[in-house]
């Protein structure tokens, strides 16, 4: 399993890659859990997921599962950004 740690100004870092790629991130609850749902290109159904853990109402990690699409065929999420 690849980690990579970042903190502080890396965090953005990390999300300003989105920008430059055809990806919507919208917020879902995940197994009881907030999450990403990441689509591509206007897709329908995400391709992959991305995993948020917060303590005292920080996020405290990102797991991000781009490279292990299939776990979308047996996920059971439910969108919270309101659309």
């Amino acid at each position: 399993m690849s980690k990579t740690q970042r903190r502080g100004k890396q965090v953005g870092m990390y999300f300003a890659r989105y920008e430059k790629e055809d990806v919507a991130l919208r917020l879902v609850e995940l197994d009881g859990r907030p999450a990403f749902a990441a689509y591509v290109a206007g897709a329908a159904q995400p391709a992959y997921f991305i995993l948020l853990a917060f303590e005292h109402g920080r996020v405290t990690s990102i797991r991000d599962f781009r490279y292990v699409p299939y776990l979308v065929a047996e996920a059971t999420f439910t969108l919270l950004d309101g659309e």
